[in-house]
């Protein structure tokens, strides 16, 4: 992901949705979205004053990179090197857009290291993060963006970490799902 970052940014083309406006309007449809997807309806009410109170959190002064936006197990390609598999490329950029780095997060982040905060850990740490980063406001920004996420499905996060959690508020549900802060 940071040798990602790291290219330059397309040119503004398709790639650029506009972050802010892009932002903005996962915020307005996150209700309505997690509705759909069957959010309990705690979740529902408390969505609009969750998201208000984090979006400050969000830099607007940010260097806007390229991200992939689905960055998981089915679109990464191996390569073996040396005896051990690394990552030797990615596939699938139709989620692809330019902003925020820490989008980047997300997929990642629910789709395969959920709950595991020394993995999350780990991948952070590799990215650039340094130890005393990760803190409970980068537990909050990403916890805000995989609210935004554009296939957003907190239902599905919960159920994966245990039946249970689909009961819990969106204050534990950050701390279930994002558990890297030390």
């Amino acid at each position: 992901m940071s040798e990602l970052h790291a290219l330059a940014v397309p040119l503004r083309t398709a790639l650029d949705r506009n972050w802010r406006g892009f932002i903005e309007q996962q915020a307005q449809i996150s209700v309505a979205r997690q509705k759909s997807c069957g959010a309990n309806p705690e979740w529902l009410a408390s969505l609009p004053a969750y998201i208000d109170t984090r979006l400050a959190l969000l830099p607007t002064d940010h260097e806007p990179v390229f991200l992939h936006g689905d960055i998981h197990a089915g679109n990464l390609l191996l390569r073996q090197e040396g005896g051990r598999w690394q990552v030797g490329g990615l596939i699938d950029f139709g989620d692809s857009l330019c902003g925020f780095n820490e989008y980047e997060f997300v997929a990642p982040g629910v789709l395969m290291l959920q709950g595991d905060g020394e993995l999350q850990k780990e991948l952070l740490l590799a990215y650039g993060y340094t130890a005393a980063e990760l803190d409970i406001e980068l537990r909050a920004r990403l916890m805000l963006l995989t609210v935004l996420y554009e296939c957003s499905d907190l239902r599905k996060y919960a159920l994966r970490l245990a039946p249970a959690a689909i009961h819990l508020t969106l204050d534990e549900l950050e701390q279930a799902i994002w558990t890297f802060p030390t």
